[in-house]
């Protein structure tokens, strides 16, 4: 079985993010996108935890959840991002909404619920071990953004994690002939994900995945991420992308290699 699916987005709990975000505005877009998986997104904030299971079922404990409003297609999993002490993002895939709510608790936070992307005082490291806990899936979240990509503060995954996470997903400033430069990254599963505060168009499945399943389920999504079972990757030309080039933010200057 071959699916598309965009595994990275937020929620309406999440800051600067359109209050169209609801589960089944996201659901009836991604079905005019041609996406048949949609991440859930900020699965660690309450209010939308409990809105999920609202508006979701899950089908026959695979842990993947499909909408209670009739004649949509769109089937969800469970995700979130989240902030580390060093500002790092990570992506965290997560078995149930069940599991969800039970992770809650092992994270160290002033207040999960500020955010729908929280800030975790946790290093990568620490997080990853609580997702490996879990059984998780997870990978550094656009790991060329200069303010929050793992390589702002790290020269390597292993460095910051000292382990092997499952993915890494590229964000919008690269794609996979670009990240394909870098050495180490040949031995991860690339994921191309939106990333989006929109359920519109022109955002949602902005970039997504065209993943070959063996078994529709979280534990198929896990083994086709860790085999690499990837078909294509789909995006935006990374030229679009705000953080294509290394340029000077009080100028606004581009500057090549050679400069």
């Amino acid at each position: 079985m071959i699916i598309n699916a965009d595994l990275h987005l937020h929620s309406r709990y999440s800051m600067a993010t359109s209050k169209n975000m609801t589960p089944q505005t996201m659901a009836y877009e991604a079905m005019k996108k041609g996406l048949n998986l949609l991440a859930t997104g900020d699965a660690f904030h309450s209010k939308w935890l409990e809105e999920l299971e609202d508006n979701l079922n899950q089908v026959d404990d695979t842990g993947i959840y499909e909408s209670k409003t009739p004649n949509v297609s769109t089937k969800f999993i469970v995700t979130n991002e989240v902030e580390d002490n060093e500002r790092i993002h990570h992506l965290l895939i997560i078995p149930s909404l069940d599991v969800a709510w039970q992770m809650r608790d092992e994270f160290r936070v002033k207040n999960m619920d500020a955010d729908g992307r929280p800030k975790i005082r946790m290093s990568g490291a620490e997080i990853a071990d609580v997702a490996r806990d879990y059984d998780c899936i997870i990978g550094p979240a656009h790991i060329f953004t200069p303010w929050t990509g793992i390589f702002k503060s790290y020269d390597s995954i292993y460095e910051c994690y000292g382990q092997r996470v499952d993915f890494v997903e590229l964000g919008l400033s690269s794609d996979t002939i670009l990240a394909d430069t870098i050495e180490e990254l040949h031995e991860y599963t690339f994921l191309t994900n939106s990333d989006s505060h929109s359920p519109w168009p022109h955002r949602i499945g902005r970039e997504f995945n065209r993943i070959e399943l063996g078994d529709y389920s979280f534990e198929g999504l896990k083994s086709a991420i860790k085999r690499g079972s990837i078909v294509e990757n789909y995006g935006i030309n990374p030229r679009i992308g705000k953080y294509h080039e290394t340029g000077c933010i009080n100028c606004h200057k581009i500057h090549d290699i050679k400069s």
